[in-house]
């Protein structure tokens, strides 16, 4: 037996055909590999490729339901060139039928000319969870049968999710808002989520962006909760993959200096210009200007590369004799700085000039001068130029409270994205203020643990909240995923922020008063229970207008379902949205942010809910 990979695709009718019409594919020639196994490419099969069979052969293709259902074989796609074949189809080892394929002689044309077989008839009811699906190759003359792809109809309606095994999906995982039972948000004037977000290939990018509007906002809650599927999976470490690599802003290899043409190179944004300079022939020298021209994201995309110090480093590949480099460089004094000279020798063929945080200018306007010097007999090959961003310093946290019950921390970081803004924050039980903070986090003791802590909350001087519950019993920690920025911000920037000027915190109620840049000021009272942390939001004043500036935005990644922090929002207990697609704009009082697919990013992260009461 071999299993192979199964693929759902969106097949789009024309017409008033209802969407369980719609079937799902498995797509045949994605088999693993197994002896003899062919695939053959053809422009007419639906992937491009079929997968060949012959007489005795059996593959079984594997597939998952996330709920009970009653499955048909509606099509079996497959080309034939010469004899009829018979082919038997069963799930599970239970019988569904057979398909006898058309006699065909069109030597060899016939291969890329595919046929549907019609249903097979039978209908076969299956529990959620994993299912073969077989084609054994009872028949066939020595040439075979090609198969394209099988259809699949499930009676009591299409997955929302893709049937791959790789990936599952619930759709049964709802929450439930109250509303209906209880009255809660029937009399509340209405929120509005707008969807703003974008799509990604990067799991450490925040692609899901969406500000959430109401006409008062004067008392919310955001409550954080474990994910409604069921997962003893903690993954929780970061997933680079497809994401830019932020340590080299820019970079150039391989530059040939004995080359007597100017020599003009780009890499992304940057340029390299090279030119021979001067010959001292009575000296014997030689010298080369290379200028590179570049430019720099900054806090305005919500970046620090034109904030940040850089490292300048030139390595040289098959030199002799000794080489002098001078660096010279051009920022947002709009001056050049002075000439620095190193002298770089074959036993290390390389060195580096560092150059301040604060140098550069953010968009253009950016330049390195490098002036290389050397006997005119040596022949000069740069390996490469490469400024990088100078290595972060670790965050500087100190414990301002600890009742062995709560812990609260202020932390320094070594550069903040929101250049020279701070935060004050002070502890009301003491009096004791704290200056420079960018970021504070709140520690509450794990009930089932005699000297465990665990972060429930963290506020970034941006606004930005991180929210966890207790950590579940048996694990040391479980990892943020979702966030939500409290306070208004501009919904237009590519990373919203809503700065805060001051906080006064109670460590003994868990309150937290909470200061604005803009003039805005709330109260926060947390509520950390076994099950849930609570964030309760009352005496809310607004310095600019609620139908310009939302009150809150929420802050997720969706790379692919199985691969999120987030795949479904649900408004006041009704049918859940996709997070990404299929709407605008969301009319409710109650909002939940949640994960109908387990995650292999951020598996235990939590779901966030946001309910408006006034």
């Amino acid at each position: 037996m071999l299993a192979l990979r199964c693929t759902l695709y969106a097949i789009f009718l024309v017409g008033l055909v209802p969407i369980q019409a719609i079937p799902d594919v498995l797509e045949a020639e994605n088999a693993v590999f197994f002896e003899g196994k062919q695939v053959i490419p053809r422009s007419e099969a639906s992937g491009q490729a079929t997968l060949k069979m012959k007489k005795g052969q059996t593959v079984s293709i594997e597939f998952c339901l996330m709920k009970h259902s009653e499955i048909e074989v509606q099509n079996v796609w497959y080309s034939n060139d010469g004899e009829s074949d018979l082919i038997a189809l069963t799930v599970d080892n239970k019988k569904l039928g057979k398909v006898l394929t058309e006699t065909l002689n069109k030597d060899g044309a016939g291969w890329n000319i595919f046929k549907p077989s019609g249903s097979l008839g039978s209908i076969i009811y299956l529990s959620e969870g994993r299912h073969q699906l077989s084609l054994y190759i009872e028949k066939g003359d020595e040439y075979g049968v090609e198969i394209d792809k099988i259809e699949l109809f499930l009676h009591n309606g299409k997955q929302e999710h893709s049937l791959d095994c790789k990936v599952f999906c619930f759709d049964d995982i709802s929450y439930d808002h109250g509303i209906a039972d209880n009255c809660f948000g029937r009399y509340t004037s209405k929120g509005k989520l707008v969807q703003k977000s974008k799509k990604t290939l990067c799991a450490e990018e925040d692609n899901i962006n969406i500000p959430i509007f109401h006409d008062s906002a004067r008392k919310y809650i955001i409550s954080a909760n474990l994910p409604h599927y069921t997962s003893f999976a903690n993954n929780r470490m970061a997933d680079w993959d497809n994401c830019k690599m932020t340590l080299s802003l820019w970079s150039f290899r391989d530059i040939d200096l004995s080359q007597t043409q100017r020599i003009t190179k780009t890499s992304g944004d940057a340029t390299l210009f090279v030119t021979p300079l001067e010959t001292d022939w009575q000296s014997n020298l030689i010298s080369y200007g290379l200028i590179i021209e570049f430019s720099l994201d900054g806090p305005s995309l919500g970046m620090m590369d034109s904030e940040i110090g850089s490292v300048i480093k030139v390595s040289f590949r098959g030199m002799i004799n000794p080489v002098d480099v001078s660096m010279q460089y051009f920022g947002r004094l709009s001056q050049w700085s002075e000439s620095t000279k190193k002298t770089i020798y074959s036993n290390k063929t390389w060195d580096a000039w560092k150059v301040p945080d604060f140098t550069w200018r953010e968009g253009r306007g950016n330049s390195i001068r490098l002036t290389i010097t050397a006997l005119r007999i040596e022949r000069i090959h740069i390996g490469e130029v490469v400024m990088n961003k100078r290595d972060m310093a670790m965050d500087q946290s100190m414990k301002v409270y600890n009742d062995g019950m709560t812990i609260i921390e202020v932390v320094d970081m070594d550069i903040w994205w929101r250049v020279n803004e701070t935060m004050t924050i002070r502890i009301l039980n003491d009096g004791k203020v704290f200056q420079g903070v960018d970021y504070f986090r709140i520690y509450r003791k794990i009930p089932w643990s005699e000297k465990d802590f665990c972060q429930v909350f963290v506020m970034y001087q941006d606004g930005n909240v991180r929210l966890l519950p207790i950590t579940p019993h048996g694990l040391d920690w479980i990892p943020f995923g979702s966030s939500i920025l409290i306070g208004q911000s501009d919904h237009m920037a590519v990373r919203p922020a809503a700065p805060l000027r001051h906080a006064d915190i109670d460590p003994k109620e868990l309150t937290i008063q909470l200061a604005y840049l803009d003039g805005s000021f709330l109260s926060l009272k947390l509520d950390v229970t076994m099950k849930e942390t609570i964030v309760i939001v009352t005496d809310a004043f607004y310095a600019r207008s609620l139908a310009s500036y939302p009150f809150l935005t929420f802050r997720s990644m969706w790379v692919a379902n199985g691969k999120a922090d987030v795949d479904n929002v649900s408004v006041d207990g009704n049918e859940p949205h996709h997070i990404l697609s299929g709407w605008s704009t969301l009319h409710g009082t109650s909002f939940a942010f949640f994960r109908k697919c387990i995650s292999k990013h951020n598996t235990l992260s939590p779901d966030l809910r946001v309910k408006i009461i006034d």
